[in-house]
Parts: C-alpha cells; sequence; structure tokens
C-alpha cells in the first residue's frame, strides 16, 4: 500500500513546511485532517491574495497621499509667498500714506504709529512709541481737547490741535479717533489718523482776512455756485438789499437780479460766461421791500476742485443812470433849442436883411432917377449908404455863421493833410505874388471832419493874406503830430498883433483895424476858436510886431478812436 505525502499535495509552500515539522507521518495520512489542511490552505490561499490586494490598495493610496501631500505643500508655500507680498505691499502702503495712522491703549500710551508721523511732527517712531500725549510739547488748549477725546463717550471723536514739531515749528493736525472695542465689548484703546491741515488753516485764516476786507468793502460781493445759489455775500451788498447775510446765503440769484427770473436766463448765462471768463452785466436787483435799484456788474468764473464758483463785484449806479437821464433830457432839450436857435437865426437873418435889400435897392434908384442933379459929394454918401447896407447883411451873415459854427456836424472822413492845404493854397492864391511854404509830414492821414479843418485853415491864411502889410506876402504852413492830435500853425509876414489883443481878437465882431479902412465882421477868428474849442483842442498866438504872427491850433488825429474811448 502505498503511503500518501500530505506535502506532495498542492499546499502552500509554508504550510508545507509547517506539516513535515509539526504532524507525524501517520497524522498527515488521515483523510479528515487531509479535509481539514485542504480548507486550511483554502483560507491560506484566500487570505494571500487579501494581503496581497489591500497591499495594492495601500501601495496606490500612498502615492495619490503623496501626491496631495505635495499639492498641499507648493499652495502652503505659495500662499505663504502671496502673503508675504501683501504684507509687504501693506507696509508699504501704510508708509507711504500722508496720513498718521496710530493706535493707542486706553491710558493713551501710543502702541502703533506709521512712518508718516516722523513726516509731520520730526520725532522718530521708536521714540514716540509708548509715550503718552503730555509727553510732548503741546498748548495748553490742545492739551485740554486731548483730554476730552479720553473722556468722551463718542464712537468717534473729531477734534483740531496744534503741536510743536522737533523742530519747534508749530502745525495744526486733524485727529479723528474711534474706540478700539474687543470681543467680550470691552474698551482697549483708540484708533485713528492724524492729519497735517496746517495748509488749510492758514489758507483758512488768508480767507478770513479776505472775507473781513471784503466785508470792510463799500463794494458789494457776493459768491455763488453754478447753480445759481449764493455762497456769500458782504455786509454792503445786504445793506443793499435790505437783508441779512444769512436771509441771502443759500438763496438764488434769481431772487435778486430780474434778469434770471425767466427760465434758462442762468444757464444761458453761465455758459457765456464760461466762455469768456470775465463779463461787465448790466441788470436790476430787487429788495426785500420790492422795490428795485439799477446795476452793474463785473462778474468772473473760476473753477476750485472741479467745482464752478461765480465771483461778481456789484455797483449801484442808480445815481449814473440818473445822470444818463438827466443828460439825455439835457440832449434833447438842447437839440430843440438848438433847432429852434437855427430857424430863429434864419427867420431873424432873412427879416433882417429884406430891408437892408429894400434900402440898397432904393438908393440905386433914387441915384439912377437923379443922376444929372446929384453932386459929386452926395454921390459918394450914396456909395457909403450902400457900403453900410454890405457890411450890414456881412455881420448878419456872420451872426449867422457863427452860431451855427460847431453845432452843425459833417461826415467824418480819413483823408490826407497835404493835399488838403495844397488845395487851399492853390485856391486862395491872387494874383499878386504870394509865396507858400509847406512843412510837415506829407503822408499824415487822419479821420475826422474835412470840412471843419478846411474853414479853420481857409480862414486863418485869408487873414494872413488880408491883413498883411508887405509887397511880398509869405505864408507858412505846417503841421507835427503827437500821439494823440495834429498842432498845425499858419504864419504870416504881416504886421503883426500886439500881445493886449491876443485875447481880443477871438471875441466876435472884434477887428484890430476900423472897417473904413478894411472891411471885416470881425466874426471869421471867433468862428475858428469855437469850431478848434469843440474839438477839444486849443489855439494860440506867437507875435512880433511887423515881422510876423504865427496862430497855433491842435486837432484831433483819430475822432473814431477817441469816441470808442469815450464809450
Amino acid at each position: 500500500m502505498l503511503t500518501l505525502d500530505p506535502t506532495d499535495t498542492n499546499f502552500h509552500r509554508l504550510l508545507k513546511r509547517q506539516i513535515r515539522k509539526s504532524l507525524p507521518p501517520e497524522l498527515a495520512e488521515n483523510p479528515a485532517l487531509q479535509d481539514f489542511l485542504t480548507s486550511v490552505n483554502q483560507a491560506y490561499i484566500e487570505y494571500q491574495d487579501d494581503i496581497a490586494r489591500v497591499e495594492h490598495i495601500l501601495e496606490q493610496s500612498s502615492g495619490e497621499l503623496f501626491k496631495a501631500n505635495k499639492e498641499l505643500t507648493r499652495i502652503a508655500e505659495e500662499k505663504t509667498q502671496e502673503a508675504a507680498i501683501t504684507s509687504k505691499r501693506l507696509e508699504e502702503v501704510v508708509g507711504s500714506i500722508s496720513e498718521v495712522l496710530v493706535q493707542l491703549d486706553r491710558e493713551g500710551h501710543i502702541r502703533y504709529l506709521n512712518n508718516a508721523w516722523e513726516v509731520v511732527t520730526g520725532y522718530t517712531v521708536e521714540e514716540s512709541l509708548n509715550k503718552k500725549w503730555v509727553d510732548f510739547p503741546l498748548p495748553d488748549e490742545s492739551l485740554s481737547k486731548i483730554q476730552s477725546i479720553f473722556e468722551s463717550e463718542l464712537q468717534n471723536v473729531d477734534e483740531t490741535i496744534r503741536i510743536l514739531t522737533a523742530d519747534h515749528t508749530e502745525k495744526w493736525l486733524g485727529v479723528s479717533l474711534s474706540h478700539h472695542i474687543s470681543p467680550d465689548n470691552q474698551l482697549v484703546g483708540y484708533i485713528g489718523t492724524l492729519v497735517d491741515i496746517t495748509s488749510r488753516k492758514e489758507q483758512e485764516a488768508e480767507i478770513n482776512r479776505l472775507v473781513e476786507w471784503l466785508n470792510e468793502s463799500g463794494e458789494a460781493v457776493q459768491v455763488s455756485d453754478e447753480n445759481g445759489v449764493i455762497l456769500f455775500v458782504n455786509h454792503e451788498a445786504a445793506r443793499r438789499l435790505g437783508k441779512t447775510r444769512d436771509e441771502i446765503i443759500g438763496s438764488n440769484v434769481s431772487e435778486i437780479e430780474k434778469i434770471f427770473e425767466e427760465a434758462g436766463e442762468w444757464e444761458t448765462y453761465l455758459q457765456n460766461l464760461r466762455n469768456t471768463s470775465k463779463m461787465i452785466l448790466s441788470g436790476v436787483h430787487t429788495r426785500k421791500d420790492g422795490s428795485t435799484f439799477p446795476v452793474e456788474t463785473s462778474v468772473k468764473y473760476y473753477e476750485n476742485n472741479n467745482q464752478g464758483y461765480v465771483l461778481s463785484f456789484i455797483r449801484d449806479i442808480t445815481e449814473r443812470v440818473e445822470a444818463d437821464k438827466k443828460l439825455k433830457a439835457y440832449t434833447r432839450d438842447l437839440e430843440r433849442i438848438n433847432a429852434e436857435l437855427d430857424q430863429f437865426a434864419y427867420v431873424v437873418s432873412h427879416d433882417l436883411k429884406a430891408p437892408l435889400r429894400a434900402i440898397n435897392n432904393l438908393s440905386e434908384w433914387i441915384e439912377e432917377d437923379l443922376e444929372d442933379m446929384l453932386g459929386g459929394d452926395t454921390k459918394d454918401q450914396f456909395r457909403l449908404l450902400r457900403g453900410r447896407v454890405h457890411r450890414m447883411e456881412g455881420l448878419i451873415n456872420g451872426i449867422l455863421s457863427y452860431s451855427r459854427a460847431g453845432r452843425i456836424k459833417t461826415n467824418k472822413e480819413k483823408f490826407m493833410v497835404k493835399p488838403l492845404v495844397d488845395d487851399l493854397c492853390e485856391t486862395l492864391a491872387p494874383r499878386k505874388f504870394i509865396r507858400f511854404d509847406v512843412e510837415g509830414d506829407e503822408a499824415l492821414e487822419i479821420f475826422s471832419e474835412k470840412i471843419a479843418l478846411q474853414q479853420i485853415l481857409q480862414n486863418l491864411i485869408s487873414n494872413g493874406i488880408k491883413y498883411n502889410d508887405k509887397e511880398n506876402i509869405a505864408i507858412s504852413i505846417g503841421w507835427t503830430e503827437t500821439s494823440d492830435t495834429v498842432e498845425f500853425y499858419v504864419k504870416d509876414n504881416g504886421p503883426g498883433i500886439s500881445p493886449e489883443f491876443h485875447e481880443r481878437i477871438f471875441v466876435i465882431f472884434q477887428t484890430l483895424q476900423s472897417r473904413d479902412e478894411v472891411e471885416s465882421t470881425g466874426v471869421g477868428l471867433a468862428i475858428v476858436k469855437k469850431i478848434v474849442q469843440e474839438k477839444g483842442g486849443i489855439i494860440r498866438i506867437q507875435s512880433e510886431m511887423g515881422k510876423y504872427t504865427t496862430f497855433y491850433f491842435t486837432w484831433p488825429k483819430n475822432e473814431l478812436k477817441e469816441a470808442e474811448s469815450q464809450q
């Protein structure tokens, strides 16, 4: 009989080793034991498979955990770097801001300061930490304000204090502190900011001085915003309106200025002002009692921090308007009187000339009828009579010309002086020898009444010829210009005029020689002076008896420019 070796069965090698070592052969051959060993082997094989699967799973899980741990490590390193960068940036931001960041404990000890503290006060952060405010040089009122901040029950407190910096410079600080509350709702200290407001305080002081000056000014001053809301008025503006400053500030300009009562007028005005920056505006202001008065306002637009403002300097022009009304009334009356005077002069001259013509005609008729009966003396008397008639008619014409001189305006035009003088010399030259000398800028051109200037020069040149006692007559005409005027002169080589007659010759009907010697009305020079003075000029004489006489007079170079400057 063959003996079965249990170890020859397909058992696991470790089980085979244990059977040979531990079981006697006779026991190992027992069939029941063989079935048991087979079951054990099967269980052991399954156990080994499970162990292998677990090891495989553990190996896979270990790899994933390693990868996850590596990723977490990377993320942690990135977040650490980001936190460091953020912290650095935060430190840079805190260090760069101009406001002082401050943290205090309950007793007022300084626990934190940023670098702005050193910039503002000159004290280093290191030497200032753990100190109290009383350890710094502060005026008494500032210490009192700080004490009131610590004693205040308000969560947020704003105050303004003065300090002395490390270099003993006085500065103003705006203090804003808030209570620092712990999670259990206990006060642990204060946090807040300190702002250097020294420049603002200086500006406020300057503004206060300006406001004080404006309030003392006799000119009304007003400031409004772009919406027309009045932000400031001085005392004079309030006085004129019969209101208090508080009643005016905050109201709209349309409540004061009538031209802005219509919708859209203020917006149109503001747009025009923005384009021109400065304007002169005429309007009418309304007082508290409803009465009105005319004003002239100089307004200027300016911007500050993107906000537009309108600054107005206001003048009460009631007196000027009344004066203008009176002036216009006087002008109308004067024009009416001048028209009546012209009519009167015309009528009078006509009525006076009519009998003179009748006398002249009658004397001629009598002389013709009695020609054979009249002797030489009688004929001379008739000629003298007619001469007096012609003289009288000349005087009447002179009166009429004098009354119209300077009142009847002719057109102003641009013309050259030299051709005007040349034409006069050619026109006034008689048959006997006369030498004309013309001196002056040949290119001079003026804008004025040509006919009036021509009348003056013609009169002076005619007089120089008419009253000249020399055989060879010399007449000099010249001109020199200044910035606004031209000075003309007319010189003759006649008998001269004695100084005591230098004023008299400009009086109407005054003559230096008897009219029987030289026929003259004595009106010409009076007309000359009247026209020159009407143009704002002066006329004067230089003369030496027996040698010469020179008339000087000034004349406007540009009457258009003068008219514009007077408006």
